[in-house]
């Protein structure tokens, strides 16, 4: 007769008392550490791409509005789950790339320490932390599918690109000594705009969100655009 043999047991590993779990630390450290990185590469990422890219994309590694998409990308991706850590950490992320940017052209093009200091430091500073809190914001409510933050979400992300492009067209209708110029301002007003329309296929999650947002964007840029050659033209 045979002998039945007796059930598996399963042990269970030991705990360790006031251990936290792995998951746990993870889910923790991953929100951190996602903009501090991004924030540290994006400075000396800019410099360098300014330097080794061609026209008309070397404008774009230096463009304010490139800066804002990577503020709603990261807010976009973000997987925190509450409302107010997309806007953090996005601004800590901009902050972050303003100081290594000017850090990084004291190392290796040898400018004054002091610009780390400086008021246009300071003005930029101010800016990243307006664009952090803004395109934070733009980017998780563009990912939640609501009604009309998602549109405004996406309107934010849409309409600076686009208002960028709209800007570097009135330079480029001002420029007329400079061909060269010229040039260069229209091919980078084009690839904005193509950049635009991608980001509107790309963070929109159903046509309406898409369709709205777009309205909504071009509004935006078109307020945009005729602040900002007020101001800068």
């Amino acid at each position: 007769m045979p002998t039945p043999t007796p059930p598996p047991t399963t042990l269970a590993a030991p705990r360790v008392p006031g251990a936290a779990p792995l998951r746990g630390r993870r889910s923790w450290w991953g929100p951190v550490l996602v903009p501090v990185v991004v924030g540290v590469a994006l400075g000396p990422l800019d410099l360098l791409l300014q330097r080794v890219l061609p026209y008309p994309f070397a404008n774009l590694a230096n463009s304010p509005a490139v800066w804002a998409l990577v503020a709603f990308a990261l807010g976009w991706s973000d997987r925190s789950r509450t409302r107010w850590w997309p806007p953090v950490a996005c601004t800590l992320a901009l902050v972050l790339a303003v100081e290594t940017y000017y850090l990084a052209a004291v190392l290796a093009l040898g400018d004054d320490v002091a610009t780390l200091t400086s008021s246009a430091a300071l003005v930029w500073l101010a800016l990243a932390v307006a664009a952090g809190v803004v395109f934070g914001t733009a980017g998780s409510w563009a990912r939640t599918g609501h009604p009309w933050r998602a549109p405004v979400g996406t309107a934010a992300a849409v309409g600076v690109l686009l208002a960028e492009a709209g800007l570097d067209l009135a330079r480029s209708a001002a420029a007329r000594d400079d061909p060269a110029y010229r040039h260069d301002l229209l091919q980078t007003a084009v690839v904005l705009v193509l950049g635009a329309a991608v980001v509107a296929l790309v963070a929109a999650r159903s046509g309406r969100q898409r369709l709205v947002g777009c309205l909504l964007a071009l509004v935006l840029a078109t307020v945009g655009a005729l602040v900002s050659s007020a101001v800068l033209l």
